[in-house]
């Protein structure tokens, strides 16, 4: 899914990830794919894909636990 807009691309892939999870994409407690994975899927750098996590996290969307990946936050 190639990101377009005036929009960064860190939030457009922060807002996209936002609206998967509320859609019920991933289950409270899912893990979420790598980070790898979701630049790939969005064309973007692994940092701007990194970048969007923190957001959510800090919203308190997802958890992110370092070496084993990150996770739809249990609500």
């Amino acid at each position: 899914m190639p990101l377009r807009g005036p929009e960064l691309p860190s939030r457009q892939v922060e807002d996209d990830l936002r609206r998967r999870c509320t859609a019920g994409e991933w289950k409270p407690g899912e893990r979420l794919p790598a980070v790898a994975d979701l630049a790939q899927h969005y064309g973007v750098a692994r940092n701007t894909v990194a970048k969007a996590l923190r957001h959510l996290a800090e919203d308190g969307l997802v958890e992110i636990v370092p070496s084993w990946g990150t996770f739809r936050a249990r609500t």
